[in-house]
Parts: C-alpha cells; structure tokens; sequence
C-alpha cells in the first residue's frame, strides 16, 4: 500500500518504510498479546475452577457428613424417648394426670412422680439428651407435667397446629414457639404416649432441646474449626437456615447460637432442591465466600458451610507475576521480528490493497496480477477466483432480492385487494384469480369447513375447471387421505415438491397437469376454517419462502373472510330486526283478527319472497273451531 505525493521533481515518492513498519508493529503486536494475555487469564481461571472443585467436593463430603451427623443427633434422643414411654412408672402417673381432677392430692403426687421421671430421662450414661421434657395432652395440647414448670398447664401450639405427628416418633427444629421459645430455635423430639388400657396414645412425650444443648451440637457440625490450644482458628464456618428467613450462627467462643434475618441468602433460594448446592458469594459479615449448603425437607432446615475466598484461592497469586514475565517476553521478540520482517513482506502487498479497494467499491472487473510464482501469486490467483465467485454470488444475490420483492409487493397488492372486496363469495373469488393470476400458479383454490367442521368444501377455484368442481360441490373430509384433509386437520401447511410420489396427494381428472401442489390453513383466532390451495406445472415449484408468503396471503384471507362473514350475518340481523318493526307497527292499533293475518301475511312474502303465503291458527285459537287465514293476491302458501 503507497501513499503517492508530488515532490519537486514532479515523481511520486514511497511512503518511508519505518512508518510501515511501525503501524504493522502496531497491528500484530495486540494479536499476539492479546491471545497471550487470555491464555493468561485462562489458566489462571482453569487453575481457579480446578481448586474450586477439589474444594467443593470436599464441602459437599463435609456437609453429607454432617448431615449424617444430624440424623445421628436424632436419632439418639429418639431411643432415648423409647426408653421413656416404656417405663411404666411414666406412663402410669401420666394415666393419672389424665383421669384425676387437677389439685387433687393424687393429682399433685402423680404430677411430682411425672415430673421426677421425666428428669431422670434428661440424661444418659451422665451425658444431658434433653434440655428440658414434657408430656402433653394430644386433645387439646395441654402440658401435663414438664421439667420446665412454667410450661405445665399451656397449650402447646405444635399439637394444635399439626406441626408434630401424634402417631409415630419424630424430630423437628421449631422457631418462634410461643412456649418453648418464642426468639430462639429450640429442636423438638417426640413420640405417641401409650397410658395403661388406652387404646390410643392420649399424651405425646416431648424432649426440647434449646439453649446450650443447640450451642453444643452447632459446635459438634463446625468442620472448619481448629482448636490450637486455647485459641480457635477459624478456616470457615458451619451454619444453620431455617425457612423462610432464619439464620442460626454460632461465633467462635460463644456458647449459644445467635438468631438473624436474612432473607436474601442464596441458601433460601435453593430451598426447592435437596442436593447439595456451592455458589460463591458475600458471607453474613460481607466477606467473599465459597458456600455448600443443602436442605433436609422433613426439618425444613438447611446446613450451610461457608470458607473464605481469600483462603481457598491463596496460592493463585504466584500466576500474576509468571504470566506477567511471559507476556513481557513475548512482546519484546514479537517487536523485533515485525521491525526486522516489514520492509520485506509489505512491498508486494500493494496490489492486493488495490484489489481490496475496488472489490469494496464495487469495481468487481478488477484483477490483482498473478505471474509469481510464490505464495503471493497463488494468494493473488485466489483472489481472482474469489472476485469471479463474488461478482456471480453478487448478481445472483440481487436477481433473488429482486424476485423476492416483487413476491411481497405481489402479495401485498393481492392482500389489499381481497380486503376492499365486502361480499363473500366475490372476495374468495377475487382471491383466488389474483393469485393463479400474480403468481402464475396452474390452478387456485379455496376451501371452507361447513358447519359440522368435518368437510372442506370448495368455495373459489380458478378457471372453467373450478367451475365445474363447485358445480359438482367438490369436498374433502377432515383428515381424508389429500393434502386439503390433512392441513385442516393439523393445522400446518404442506408441500408435495412431486404429486406423483406424495402419498396423501387426491388426483384430480380435471386437473391432469399438476406436477406439485401447496396447501395452508386459514385459520381465526386459532381455529381452523378453511385451506388455501396452489397447483403448479413444474415439479418443486414451492420454496419455504413461498410457503411463508402463502401463509401470510391465507392469515390475511382468514381475517378478510371472517370481516366478510360478520357483515353478512350483521346485514341479515338487521333485516330481521326491520321485518318485526315493520310487522309490529301495521299490526298496532288493529284489533280485526282477519286484518291481522292479511297483514302478517303480506310481510312475511315481501320479505322471504315466498309465491304464498298462508297463515293459520290452530283450532280453539279464535274461539271457534278454527280459521284460516286470509290469502294474499299473490297465491296461495302456509307458513
């Protein structure tokens, strides 16, 4: 590429070479960093992925292990409710507290044994199962006896509401339990308490467990803490969720978790799925996290474990400086060999800019000289097979251009004819020649569905061959082995490219040169009312551009022959409601029964156009044993 000026001697003199060089510095140097930079960054974010998914897998080993731990928790204090309500001392006090009068001496020392051998079983082989123990009456969730005495005489909502199931043993976190723990999440264990000669369990026992007893088991789920002496070092965090909003967290040092609202924590998002979930995200305290979490249903309740970004991902930082150095280097020896490699490589690069330039202006003659023998010739005798191939693909662009917008504007003007047409029968007439006719098709027709919607009938056909088929009523069942049947039943357009060789194709004698055929539906409002039909002399006659224009020709059919079909039906209505005002107002006022009849008469053969017209009453009507109508001077009829 050259830059041409007239100097005083009147030449033309070249462009200086370092200037050359310096722009192809300036145009291969980003393509070579550039690709270097996002292998950079690609392996730096591969390595990233990598330590996320060793990570990941060990969070999610670590929540699956805890949950088992849960379950575990659980299932302890479940045995130890099974020992409880077979002691038979419990069960029969509780039998007592049932059946005696409360404030009752036998009441009061049925109460105190109740509560004693509740206490007795807060604990196992010296270690606390229970904070506290209570038992409650399923009727009407009144608490008998409890370690907690404040609770004894309450009605405990979790029996009321249903929270808790009276037939089997089972655990489950409650929040906000008006009783047990109205801002705290306590752990609710219980089962059915069967009492001497009870068909049914009357009691439910109940353990809780609140307070330090959840401080402890929060501690026990901590994976991510060390002990180092005295100290606690913290690599992550291990946290329940409670839905909708609760956050239960235990901070390092503390003996009882801590409550919080977060309802925009992504671990309520995933409530819907019971598998174990890792998204990177900010922490409670703002800081970037990777969490795992997953959600146990039964308790509504999800176990979260958090670690720290800035911990998982420490050792990516020694990638910064490598990929730096690499970068540098690569830069240094790509600027050398550009600088050193221009001044040979841009000279005969010129005429293929001049190539490049005319081919843009549309200057498709234009050929770069071919007579090297090197890769530039061959490079330039591309070029010149390129030009042949886009002057043709160009003028064979806007031949189809061409064609297709004389299509559209064809279709169009047969649109806006169909839609000026009011009448009927003259707009699917109309149709149907002004498409044989603009697009040269062999034969075009119109069916309509009748009013069982199982036949499509023949309503417009083009030429003396259309007219003798709807002379003939030419029809097509629903779903009948033709093209007609089954677009109507389906729905959807269709083309047979060989009519010959299309199973469903009805052979027409009247019709002998059909080579292929096209049909779509018209449809209103979603609802199938008829097919547009087109028949061609030549075989693959139908591209899918010409089915889509064809189906926005049928959309607009559809819609011109439902406006035609509501004026008729408005025009016909009008007629109606004319012919009761007429009737009505000559029959006003007239109290001659003959009169009235002639009168109804008359009116009735102007407007159905009857040769007669005859009225009668039936016998008794008048009085008498009959009477016949008047009859008009235009015949006798019966209506």
């Amino acid at each position: 590429m050259f830059r041409r000026r007239s100097d005083s001697a009147g030449g033309p003199t070249p462009r200086a070479r370092e200037s050359l060089g310096r722009k192809l510095a300036l145009v291969i140097l980003p393509i070579v960093l550039i690709p270097l930079v996002l292998l950079g960054v690609l392996a730096y974010f591969r390595s990233r992925a990598i330590l996320q998914g060793q990570i990941q897998g060990e969070m999610v080993s670590a929540t699956e292990t805890q949950i088992q731990s849960l379950e575990e928790w659980a299932r302890e204090r479940e045995q130890q409710l099974v020992l409880a309500y077979q002691s038979s001392v419990l069960t029969e006090q509780v039998d007592t507290l049932l059946r005696q009068r409360p404030g009752s001496a036998s009441y009061a020392g049925a109460l105190e044994e109740a509560r004693a051998a509740l206490a007795s079983f807060r604990s196992r082989s010296g270690q606390t199962v229970f904070s506290d123990m209570m038992v409650a009456r399923i009727s009407d969730g009144v608490v008998l006896a409890a370690t907690e005495t404040s609770w004894q005489g309450q009605g405990l909502t979790l029996l009321a509401s249903g929270a808790i199931s009276t037939t089997a043993i089972g655990t489950l976190p409650v929040y906000g339990d008006a009783i047990l723990g109205p801002d705290s999440v306590v752990v609710v264990t219980s089962a059915p308490l069967r009492t001497p000669g009870s068909e049914t369990p009357p009691a439910m026992l109940i353990g809780v467990n609140r307070g330090l007893r959840i401080g402890q088991l929060m501690t026990s789920l901590q994976v991510f803490w060390q002990q180092r002496g005295v100290f606690i070092v913290e690599t992550g965090n291990t946290y329940l969720a409670f839905a909708p909003d609760i956050i239960l967290r235990l901070t390092r040092y503390a003996t009882e978790p801590e409550l919080l609202n977060r309802s925009g924590h992504p671990v309520f998002a995933a409530q819907a799925s019971d598998l174990a979930t890792s998204r990177e995200y900010n922490s409670l305290d703002d800081v970037p996290v990777l969490g795992t979490f997953q959600w146990l249903p039964e308790w509504q309740m999800a176990v979260v474990n958090e670690v720290p970004q800035e911990l998982i991902y420490a050792g990516l930082s020694t990638l910064a400086p490598f990929t730096a150095a690499l970068i540098g280097a690569a830069a240094f020896f790509t600027v050398l060999v550009v600088i050193v490699a221009t001044n040979r490589l841009l000279r005969p690069l010129g005429p293929l800019t001049e190539f490049a330039g005319r081919i843009s202006r549309g200057d498709w003659e234009y050929r770069v000289p071919a007579d090297r023998l090197d890769e530039l010739g061959v490079l330039g005798r591309a070029f010149n097979r390129m030009a042949d191939d886009l002057s043709g693909m160009y003028r064979s662009l806007e031949a189809r251009v061409e064609e297709r917008t004389r299509q559209v504007r064809t279709a169009s003007e047969v649109a806006r004819a169909v839609i000026s047409t009011p009448n009927l029968e003259d707009l699917m007439r109309r149709a149907v020649d002004l498409i044989r006719e603009r697009f040269g098709y062999y034969h075009a027709a119109i069916f309509l569905l009748d009013e069982t919607g199982e036949t499509a009938v023949l309503r417009a056909a083009t030429g003396e061959v259309g007219a003798a088929l709807i002379a003939r009523g030419h029809k097509l069942s629903v779903g009948s082995n033709s093209i007609i049947g089954w677009v109507t039943s389906n729905k959807e357009p269709r083309v047979a490219s060989d009519v010959s060789r299309d199973p469903i194709h009805f052979k027409s004698e009247l019709l002998p040169g059909t080579r292929s055929e096209a049909a779509v539906p018209l449809q209103v409002a979603g609802r199938v009312v008829g097919a547009l039909d087109v028949q061609s002399l030549e075989p693959n006659a139908f591209t899918p551009e010409d089915l889509a224009l064809l189906q926005t020709l049928a959309d607009q059919l559809s819609a011109a022959i439902q406006n035609a079909r509501l004026a008729q039906t408005s025009a016909l209505a009008a007629d109606r409601a004319r012919l009761i005002t007429e009737a009505t107002t000559k029959m006003t006022g007239v109290l001659d029964m003959n009169r009235v009849l002639m009168t109804a008469a008359e009116v009735l053969h102007r407007a159905l156009g009857q040769p007669e017209i005859i009225v009668r009453l039936a016998e008794g009507a008048d009085g008498g044993s009959g009477a016949g109508a008047p009859e008009s001077e235009n015949g006798e009829g019966e209506a």
